[in-house]
């Protein structure tokens, strides 16, 4: 009887010896794939064409990018809107403006979203520059307006839409390591981000408190000198979108070793 009982008792050990290496080495192999998400294409570091191969998987997840849903639970910030909470510029008396629910649509979309027009790629200095070419988006945002154009002293609040084609967005991504239990982590640093803005057709809703000739005009005048209030919020525009774009770079890479991102072929 006790021969029986010490040998079921070496058989459960055996078991769960069995079981708890199971667990062990699945745990193991959960968390080497657990770096790039699966739908992220790794480019290899000595690639004929590093910069093209990026391009290519820039472009494949241009979807995924919108939504922010790179699938099996892994999500990050999504690009489709862009969204700015508040923009708040004031220059004295001649110019206070306030933007809320800020939002920036069609970057992502299919056929008239981001083109990668430039990318280079230099692994030894850690750096990677891009120009993007943004061919058609439209802003909407809720407005607080105070602003002269020539002689024309332009005030309201309420609803504004931009129409902005053939915007240029130039990045300059620079990468480190970061080393965690012996392991080295991929990073970046905040990105640089410069906006050039193409064309710009402005529509800002209850100008001069809705007064339909005033508000004809205004918009006339801000139409016919974009660049007078687009100089004014292109700072603020550039440093949202300079942190936004760092944050969702971080999350794709979040759990990502620096060989796994631009392994050797």
């Amino acid at each position: 009887m006790r021969a029986a009982t010490a040998h079921n008792k070496a058989m459960v050990d055996r078991l769960l010896t069995v079981v708890y290496i199971l667990v062990t080495v699945g745990a193991m192999i959960g968390l080497v794939g657990a770096g790039l998400p699966t739908v992220l294409r790794a480019c290899p570091r000595n690639s004929t064409d590093l910069n093209q191969c990026i391009i290519d998987v820039v472009n494949e997840l241009r979807p995924r990018l919108a939504t922010g849903d790179f699938g099996e639970n892994f999500t990050i910030t999504s690009l489709e809107p862009i969204k700015i909470d508040r923009l708040k510029i004031e220059r004295g008396e001649n110019f206070k403006a306030n933007f809320t629910n800020f939002r920036i649509s069609g970057a992502t979309h299919e056929k008239t979203g981001f083109i990668v027009k430039k990318l280079k790629t230099d692994i030894d200095n850690r750096q990677i520059n891009a120009t993007l070419l943004l061919p058609k988006l439209q802003v909407n945002s809720k407005y607080s307006l105070k602003m002269s154009i020539l002689v024309l002293q332009i005030n309201g609040d309420g609803d504004l839409q931009v129409n902005l084609t053939d915007t240029k967005v130039s990045l300059k991504l620079t990468f480190y390591t970061e080393m965690v239990d012996g392991e080295e982590y991929f990073r970046f640093n905040p990105i640089n981000l410069r906006v050039k803005f193409g064309k710009a057709r402005f529509y800002l809703k209850n100008l001069f408190n809705g007064d339909p000739t005033l508000e004809m005009i205004g918009n006339q005048a801000i139409n016919e000198n974009p660049d007078v209030l687009l100089d004014e919020v292109k700072s603020g525009i550039e440093e949202n979108l300079a942190k936004l774009f760092t944050k969702i770079a971080n999350e794709v890479v979040k759990d990502a070793l620096f060989e796994e991102v631009f392994p050797w072929s």
